[in-house]
């Protein structure tokens, strides 16, 4: 079959089920093992390819995302392996990295802890950009499994640490950096069916009013993070009055906005006397 008339064929069943066309492309191209911007290349496709994509197109039309369906997302130029099982990483997450890298290389840290590391793709992504030693916590089993996979596919040598928060890390770091659970739970029913049906809850829920884990991180920050260390959050829209009040006795060093201009990002310091 003409590839041209199979892509335009489901690219006007997508519409009918409010799917964006280009990740008809997406999926073809990774049956094919191309680029997308090369389909318009290809003159044919196999009967064989076909049922392929057409097997990946049906989980498409009942709004499984791409990135579940393909297991794979692309995270600061870096590509993990995501499931069921760990959130998919989002470009608004990047700033934290930016800003984790910077603080690193201006302060000359040696140590890192990614709380709550889901997929490993914060973790990855410094180690990957920085020499520096990085640790990753998760409480889920089947997280940190993916994780493992992600960090020798990406050729980066961490630690992972199976632990409810930080119940068994017992030693302290130059940067504490997290992507928390942050939704209220009442709040989860409300998200687009997408994330709230593939994403698994234990990486969305945080708690009655959503900063359950902010607290948890504030408690637990002079016992693991070093005199001179700092916190890097990734925290939700209109969250940011909220933590910083949490972290009243703490020194707020910076906020960052993402890539639409929302404050996603909070660094925070011990004050001398805490230390």
């Amino acid at each position: 079959m003409k590839l041209i008339e199979f892509r335009k064929q489901l690219k006007q069943e997508a519409k009918l089920h409010n799917i964006d066309a280009v990740d008809i492309d997406y999926i073809i191209a990774y049956v094919l093992n191309t680029q997308r911007t090369e389909l318009a290349l290809i003159d044919e496709i196999s009967k064989k390819d076909i049922k392929k994509v057409n097997a990946f197109i049906k989980k498409r039309f009942k709004h499984i995302p791409i990135d579940k369906i393909l297991k794979r997302a692309y995270f600061y130029g870096l590509e993990f392996k995501v499931d069921r099982n760990v959130l998919t990483p989002r470009q608004d997450s990047e700033i934290l990295i930016d800003t984790a890298l910077d603080l690193i290389k201006c302060n000359k840290y040696n140590s890192v802890l990614d709380m709550c590391c889901g997929s490993g793709c914060l973790a990855i992504a410094i180690k990957k950009n920085a020499n520096i030693n990085v640790d990753a916590v998760d409480i889920s089993h089947k997280a940190l499994k993916i994780a493992k996979k992600n960090a020798k596919e990406n050729g980066t040598k961490i630690k992972f640490i199976h632990s409810n928060m930080f119940k068994n890390v017992d030693k302290q770091y130059d940067l504490i950096i997290s992507n928390p659970p942050y939704i209220s739970s009442y709040e989860i029913q409300n998200l687009e069916e997408e994330v709230k049906n593939n994403d698994p809850r234990i990486s969305l829920d945080g708690g009655d009013d959503g900063l359950k884990f902010y607290r948890i991180i504030h408690d637990n920050l002079k016992r693991n993070l070093n005199k001179n260390g700092l916190c890097v959050l990734e925290i939700g829209e209109g969250q940011t009055n909220d933590i910083i009040t949490i972290f009243s006795d703490c020194k707020l060093v910076g906020k960052y906005k993402d890539y639409n201009d929302i404050i996603r990002c909070l660094v925070f310091k011990l004050k001398e006397e805490q230390c």
